[in-house]
């Protein structure tokens, strides 16, 4: 006689719809039970399904035997509402037959551990553990490896090509930021890693990750807390290691990557600025020019100290406080009349590409003050209720200051690639001389890559080098008629593009902006 609970079964084919194992146990003729399930999986499979009834219901039905058992399988397609009608053909089947033994659902072991889904970073690419060793851990891990603190361990997994392990801890009442220490302390050298591999966590778990190493193992530690969108504070913190066995791992980088500290990593200087831009821009664009070279320094100066800033989650209340903090310093110096134009000019340079369609951004929400100087609502809101007013403008200004870099990068790389191009400086140069300039003038000292691509632009009909018969006359270097319609055509297009960045933006509102930017410049500290 066959023995089963058929308001049990109904409930688990319901819940599992898409992943259903039945398990026909204890029977005395296998082959004929197999036979009947069979028949059960023709008849599953006659159901019509609900929205194209040319196609059956199930989109995986079949019977195979696991661990010497007969398990019906099936793929309902999240169809549950079938599962009553489901089991009732199978034990009709198995009892029209008189197959005995017990049917019942087939459902994995239990896992060593209290499994939590947010700790399952990596799925797809690991399984499930089914034992850990005698310390509670991955077997791989290396002798003494620490435990964190008061946590709960959620996940162990290996890797499918059994290279790797990892184990997952949670805890409620504070993030693990100790159990770094505690792997250092152990001997472990901990080292950065692409920011691209935790991209997609950051934004809503505030996730960091390190690489480890030691001796000739190592792999990585990754710290965060649960899902949570801005404004909500976290309720669990999780940390997860990943260990690699007998491989050759490359030595770590430096645990805290330093801004850079170059030329490149900090723009141009003022004086190089004020020195090449006339030339280059026209003394009409001089102006816009200078200030969109100066936003860029400006900016470089704030991400050189938010990248020296140890990781702090940006979902606890007095995030907005610690950054401000941080931050405020680069403001220095300046009032609230000139950070409330900063903010201005940058939105209304945010806007304005928005507008001519420069630039594919998300929604910005702007507004207006009574005095007419646009602000962002949604970054006022989030900080109003931590910071005092005057903390709120300067987290305005940088985050405004931040916006537009972001948004104009095109335009200000276009700006520093080409005014610190030598053949560009020379031909904008040329560009006011008709009877051309000396060529020792223009080059100087056996820069011989540039004199190759003078004669380069000479042969392309852009210059012409002309020489005195009078005796030590220096030699002439005049832009020819192509030459001159080249700058001014790439001068006409940059003004356009200018001129577009920055409509209704004062003169007054400009100059005192770039001024502004400069200063922040200063401002940043020595890292």
């Amino acid at each position: 006689m066959l023995r089963y609970d058929e308001a049990d079964l109904t409930a688990y084919v319901t819940e599992h719809c898409s992943g259903v194992a039945l398990a026909l146990q204890e029977t005395t003729d296998q082959a004929a039970g197999i036979a009947a399930l069979r028949r059960a999986v023709r008849a599953v499979g006659r159901i019509p399904h609900p929205d194209d009834p040319e196609c059956p219901l199930p989109s995986w039905c079949t019977v195979l035997v696991e661990d010497a058992v007969p398990v019906f399988r099936l793929d309902l397609k999240d169809e549950s509402e079938y599962a009553e009608q489901v089991v009732r053909i199978i034990l009709d089947e198995l009892d029209a037959a008189g197959i005995d033994g017990r049917l019942e659902p087939k459902r994995p072991p239990q896992p060593p551990f209290d499994y939590d889904a947010q700790a399952d970073i990596f799925s797809g690419t690991a399984t499930g553990l089914p034992e850990l060793d005698a310390r509670g851990l991955p077997p791989h891990f290396p002798a003494h490896f620490p435990v964190p603190q008061n946590a709960t361990l959620v996940l162990a997994q290996q890797a499918r090509d059994g290279t790797w392990q990892h184990a997952a801890w949670r805890r409620s009442r504070r993030p693990f930021t100790e159990y770094l220490e505690q792997l250092r302390a152990f001997g472990c050298d901990l080292g950065s890693v692409a920011a691209a591999e935790v991209a997609d966590y950051v934004d809503k778990t505030c996730m960091v990750r390190y690489s480890l190493r030691r001796g000739g193992g190592g792999g990585s530690v990754s710290l965060y807390h649960d899902w949570r969108e801005h404004g909500q504070p976290p309720s669990n913190w999780y940390v997860n290691v990943v260990w690699h066995t007998d491989i050759e791992m490359p030595p770590p980088l430096p645990e805290k990557t330093s801004p850079p500290t170059d030329a490149a990593g900090r723009g141009l200087d003022q004086a190089t600025a004020r020195e090449l831009v006339p030339a280059f821009a026209g003394p009409e664009n001089t102006t816009s020019c200078e200030t969109l070279l100066a936003l860029n320094v400006a900016s470089l100066a704030v991400t050189a100290v938010h990248c020296a800033l140890p990781a702090r989650c940006h979902h606890d209340q007095t995030f907005p406080l610690w950054q401000h903090r941080q931050l405020a310093p680069l403001l220095r110096g300046l009032d609230a009349d000139q950070m409330t134009v900063i903010r201005h000019v940058c939105l209304t340079a945010v806007s304005n590409w928005m507008y001519h369609r420069m630039a594919r951004l998300p929604r910005l929400s702007l507004a207006r003050e009574d005095a007419g100087y646009l602000y962002a609502p949604d970054v006022r809101h989030g900080v109003a209720a931590t910071l005092q007013p005057e903390q709120t403008l300067e987290t305005e200004t940088l985050h405004a200051l931040q916006t537009a870099a972001i948004t104009l990068d095109p335009l200000i790389q276009d700006l520093r690639t080409t005014i610190a191009d030598p053949l560009t400086q020379i031909l904008s140069q040329l560009s006011g001389h008709e009877d051309g300039r000396p060529l020792g003038e223009l080059v100087h000292g056996p820069d011989v890559t540039l004199s190759e691509r003078i004669t380069e632009a000479e042969h392309a009909g852009i210059l012409q080098r002309s020489t005195s018969d009078v005796s030590g006359a220096p030699t002439l270097v005049r832009l020819t008629r192509a030459g001159t319609h080249q700058v001014k055509l790439a001068m006409r297009q940059r003004a356009g593009r200018l001129l577009r960045t920055f409509e209704d933006v004062s003169p007054e509102q400009l100059t005192e902006a770039c001024d502004a930017y400069w200063h922040i410049a200063s401002n940043r500290p020595t890292l």
